[in-house]
């Protein structure tokens, strides 16, 4: 079992984080940049999957569980993907990266339920991540995916428009996807008997997103949430950013908008930020209760809040300053 980012300590991982980034960038400039036709060819792995399995676990198998109502998470060990089951077929929620797809199908069909009856696909990031597997999904199942207006041309593209693209935007960073239909903040998708409210949380990606939804449980009602983090990637830049130049802008609607948000329960897009194996274990029964966390949330979100804040702080040090 590799070390994971926990155990070896914040400063340490961010450490090894940036060397595996980096050696990355240099895979990715030595790979080839033409599309594969072949779904089981990757174009980004398996030499990034294998750092990254090593480093934060991204395509080791963990089973899949509900959260609470018809919400379940599907994905990997670290790798936040969701179902939302309805009689009207599923939502689908991220993919993982490139390699994800057998393990995703498999914990769909451990539920009950099929891969083939996802009729929505969508997203709270357009990085290679959390995104890879949608071409493959939509292909073999006709689902339609949805994105928000920003982030739709990074799907397109297979993330070669992503400003923060560590090669330039010189190859692709997953496979090209069409989108079916673009989502905004505030607009409620009403699927099989769900509504799941939309929310855009830019900063990550252009048009990163949340989504979130009411649930049943014991005779009450809670708001349940799967968030996209705030969080900024090594390298990128806040101030004076030519790629992205509402990147500063856009985090900082992004941290007023979640801490105004009621959260009761919540996941999201990587294991460690919503404590996920700290909070169960594989083989635990279904508790409603065991994503219930509103101050662990709001925690969270400061934490990264701060994060940013300090970043701005050391970029404003470095500006010279004008005669």
């Amino acid at each position: 079992m590799g070390p994971s980012l926990k155990a070896i300590g914040t400063g340490a991982a961010t450490n090894m984080k940036n060397l595996v980034l980096s050696t990355i960038l240099i895979l990715l400039l030595g790979c080839s940049a033409e599309v594969p036709e072949d779904w089981d060819e990757p174009i980004n792995i398996p030499p990034v999957s294998n750092l990254f399995a090593a480093v934060a676990r991204w395509t080791d198998p963990y089973p899949a569980f509900r959260v609470i109502g018809n919400l379940y998470g599907v994905g990997t060990y670290d790798l936040g993907v969701f179902l939302i089951a309805t009689p009207s077929g599923h939502i689908l929620i991220n993919t993982g990266i490139e390699g994800s797809f057998h393990l995703i199908k498999d914990n769909i069909e451990s539920l009950g339920y099929e891969i083939d009856d996802v009729k929505v696909l969508l997203t709270t990031q357009a990085h290679w991540d959390h995104v890879a597997e949608f071409a493959r999904i939509k292909h073999l199942t006709g689902a339609e995916l949805w994105a928000t207006a920003k982030d739709a041309p990074l799907l397109r593209d297979g993330g070669k428009s992503d400003p923060n693209h560590p090669t330039g935007g010189s190859r692709h960073m997953f496979r090209p996807v069409s989108v079916d239909r673009i989502i905004a903040h505030g607009e409620v998708i009403e699927f099989g008997g769900t509504e799941l409210l939309v929310h855009e949380h830019p900063g990550h990606t252009p048009g990163s997103a949340s989504y979130s939804m009411r649930a049943m449980a014991n005779g009450e009602a809670y708001d349940v949430a799967i968030i996209n983090m705030g969080t900024i990637n090594p390298g990128v830049q806040l101030l004076e950013n030519p790629n992205h130049p509402t990147v500063d802008q856009d985090f900082a609607i992004t941290f007023k908008r979640q801490k105004n948000l009621d959260v009761d329960i919540w996941v999201s897009v990587h294991a460690g930020f919503y404590q996920l194996h700290q909070k169960r274990e594989p083989d635990d029964i279904y508790d409603p209760m065991t994503f219930y966390d509103p101050e662990g949330y709001l925690k969270t979100i400061n934490r990264f809040e701060k994060l940013y804040q300090d970043k701005r702080i050391e970029e404003i040090a470095r500006i010279p300053e004008k005669s």
